[in-house]
Formats: structure tokens, C-alpha cells, sequence
């Protein structure tokens, strides 16, 4: 199919200008950049109301998806990236945003706390991502697991639509909602991957299918935090492996709560083993410790590159507390990945960013400015969060892409 962009007229825009598209539809994957509530030129509305937000956020998506032909029906996935300083329940505006939306959808969600945004005022970014074919039905169901802390309906802890499996992020806790091994993030991620593997069985796929992972921790921007982890889920998957995105945040729910995990897989609608192809370009950056991750990972028409940073071959950073060439080089890093599969910065249909910031614009901008100079419009979907810290001491940015190429 023809590439489809959706970008609405009389929507929101960042104060300064920028190539992305607000939706793009390409084969049969649907990604949306991050919608917010904001007004031209950044000026954000309802500053410091969560719900009014997010109720409007999800009323932007609604815009892009009918904008791209498509509808909430067609939503599998959603990320909601939200600001709170531990006082928000995040139990009970996952319940209120399921009430929003009870009726139009059953899909994956995650919820990644945050200290702040892009802009002051700022509570809510919603990410979303939708499988639909352009010419035939797809087969879709989802999977509620016992034993695991129910979501709440419109929210199941897996969804399969045709060849894509997506889960929600999954939480150490028991089907009560008790948090198992408060504070134990080794302990945590056993228990946070073993949910992941069940619900990946009960959609017909497993670890080895995954693509892609986020893992989300509690930590403050040191390599020991980062690895503890990184050894346990590192054991769930054989090499060559997903590619993976891991990310410090300074708070998660409930308190206790120490690690949050969730995944993208891809298996055949005939139960087979869909062939992939992997890149690692030479001397291209590595962990300091062995994993069973590539930089890229291609499947059917879909490739993912994961979480690309300004680090060197033996894991030290490059250019230490330097935002704008550590974008540039993990852009950069991006482009050597997708020259990798034959594809380009013009295959990409969308771009996630994380950077070390503060809800001050010009940390956003000194990042977006230099990412957004490697696209033409109309260009991918993106979204865009600061962090208190990444993953090592003086990195200040990691980017992930997913790219489609026929």
C-alpha cells in the first residue's frame, strides 16, 4: 500500500517547527506520535489537570486514526507517558482513562511515571500504535490471564491482530494487586517476564518471537542499577535476540514497585516461525556486559531499531553531557542500523526519544532540533519525554525507531 500521513489541520503544534506527522499508516502497522493537549505553538491547555488532558489527548488520536482511514477498533496499543511526583493512583486513572475509552477498543496499555514533560503544565502524552490491514479482515483477540493483577476492562494484558502480538507492561504483583518483592528489582523483573512469557503462550507465540522490548526501572542514571536487571530479562531470550530500549524512571507504581517490562512480538497467523534478519553494524556501539540483543531486527516489512545512544564499542560514553552531538550520534547510530536492511531515514514511521530533562522547552527543543534535521516532511510519527536521568552517568539521550520497508 501507499504510505498514508495524517496530520489534521488546526491540531497542536511545538513552538518550533518540525517534520513529523502526527499519524502514518504503512503496510498494516498504524504508529501515532504522542498527542497531548496542547494549541498551536506549544501553549499547552488545562495545565495541571490530568484527566481534562488525557480526555483530550484520546480525542486527538480519534482525529488521526479517522485522518489515516482507520478508527479506534484498529488501536492495539497504547502508552501513556504522565507526570506525577508519586501522588498520582495510577490504578485508578487507568480505570478512568478505561472509562474513556469502554466500548471503542480492547488493547494493550502501559503507564511510564514521569517527573515532568516536554512543556510546564504538562500531565499527559498518550502514545498509540494499530494494526489494520488495507485489504483484508485480520484475525484479533486478546488474552486475560489469572493470576495476574487484572487491567481492567478496555485493558487485557495481551492482544494479537494477525502476525503482531503486543502485551501491556507488566507489574510484580499478584492477582489481588499485592506487590511481589517490594524494592527487588532482580527479583521483580523474574517475576515481570515470567507474566510476559504466559501471556505471549496464551496469544500462540512466545520469548522468541519478540522484536521488540521496553523495560522500565527504578534507578538514578547508574550502570550497577542497569544491570541487575538487564542480566535477569537478558536470560529470557536466545540470541540473536529483540532489539531493546531500557529506561531509569524515578518513580513507579506502587511504591515498592522497582521494574515494568512490555514487548512486541511477531508470530505466523499458521502458528510458523516468521524468518528475521539482524544488523549489528561493525564497531558499532556494545553494553560493557554480553547480551543477546541486535541494534536491528527485520520481519516481514517491519524493522526495529532499538534504543540507540552516543556510547563507543566498549560501552563508555561519547561526548559525556553533551546534548546535541549525542543525538546527533545516536541518529547517526539509527541511519547505520537501517543501511543495515537497505532502508533509510525515509522508511521510518516512528521515532520515540528519550532524553535527561526538565519540563523546560529548550531541553526538549536541544534534542528535537537535531533529530528532526534527519527527516523531510511529511515525516514519521514521534514522540518525545524527558527523564531525571538514561541508563549510564552523562548520557543524555536514547532513540528508538520503527521502520517499514516493502
Amino acid at each position: 500500500m501507499a504510505r498514508r500521513y495524517a496530520d489534521p489541520s488546526g491540531q497542536w503544534t511545538l513552538k518550533i517547527p518540525v517534520p513529523y506527522t502526527k499519524g502514518v499508516w504503512h503496510d498494516d502497522l498504524i504508529a501515532l506520535s504522542g498527542q497531548v493537549d496542547m494549541k498551536g505553538d506549544g501553549i499547552v491547555q488545562h495545565a495541571g489537570d490530568l484527566e481534562t488532558q488525557s480526555d483530550i489527548a484520546l480525542g486527538h488520536i480519534r482525529t488521526v486514526l479517522a485522518d489515516l482511514g482507520a478508527g479506534m477498533p484498529d488501536l492495539t496499543k497504547l502508552v501513556v507517558f504522565y507526570k506525577t511526583d508519586g501522588g498520582v493512583d495510577e490504578d485508578a486513572y487507568r480505570a478512568r482513562l478505561g472509562e474513556m475509552i469502554r466500548g471503542e477498543a480492547e488493547l494493550a496499555v502501559t503507564f511510564v511515571p514521569l517527573p515532568n514533560l516536554g512543556y510546564p503544565g504538562m500531565m499527559v502524552e498518550i502514545d498509540g500504535y494499530g494494526v489494520k490491514a488495507p485489504d483484508r479482515a485480520m484475525a484479533r483477540r486478546s488474552a486475560e490471564l489469572e493470576g495476574l493483577m487484572p487491567l481492567g476492562g478496555p485493558f487485557v494484558h495481551g492482544i494479537r491482530c494477525g502476525e503482531m502480538v503486543f502485551t501491556s507492561g507488566q507489574d510484580a504483583r499478584d492477582a489481588a494487586g499485592k506487590l511481589l518483592h517490594p524494592g527487588d528489582s532482580v527479583a521483580q523483573s523474574k517475576v515481570c517476564l515470567d507474566a510476559t512469557a504466559r501471556i505471549l503462550g496464551a496469544l500462540d507465540a512466545d520469548m522468541n518471537d519478540a522484536v521488540k522490548f521496553n523495560a522500565y526501572y527504578k534507578g538514578e542514571g547508574t550502570a550497577e542499577e542497569w544491570e541487575r536487571s538487564a542480566r535477569v530479562r537478558a536470560s529470557y531470550f536466545d540470541e540473536p535476540g529483540p532489539t531493546a530500549t531500557g529506561l531509569p524512571v524515578h518513580h513507579l507504581h506502587p511504591l515498592g514497585s522497582a521494574f515494568r517490562f512490555d514487548l512486541w512480538a511477531m508470530r505466523g497467523e499458521d502458528g510458523s516461525r516468521l524468518p528475521r534478519e539482524h544488523v549489528w553494524p561493525e564497531d558499532h556501539w556494545d553494553w560493557p556486559i554480553h547480551l543477546p540483543y541486535k541494534h536491528g531486527l527485520k520481519c516481514r516489512s517491519k524493522i526495529f531499531v532499538g534504543g540507540q545512544v552516543s556510547l563507543d564499542p566498549k560501552g563508555a560514553v561519547i561526548d559525556p553531557g553533551r546534548m546535541g552531538p549525542q543525538t546527533g550520534r545516536a541518529m547517526d547510530n539509527i541511519g547505520r542500523v537501517l543501511a543495515g536492511f537497505g532502508a533509510d531515514f525515509g522508511d521510518v514511521v516512528k521515532q520515540n526519544s528519550f532524553y535527561a530533562g526538565t519540563d523546560d522547552p529548550a531541553d526538549l527543543h536541544s534534542n528535537v532540533d537535531v533529530r528532526s534535521s534527519y527527516y523531510s516532511k511529511p515525516g514519521p510519527a514521534s514522540t518525545g519525554v524527558p527523564l531525571n536521568y538514561l541508563a549510564y552517568k552523562d548520557m543524555l539521550t536514547e532513540i528508538e525507531a520503527i521502520a517499514v520497508k516493502d
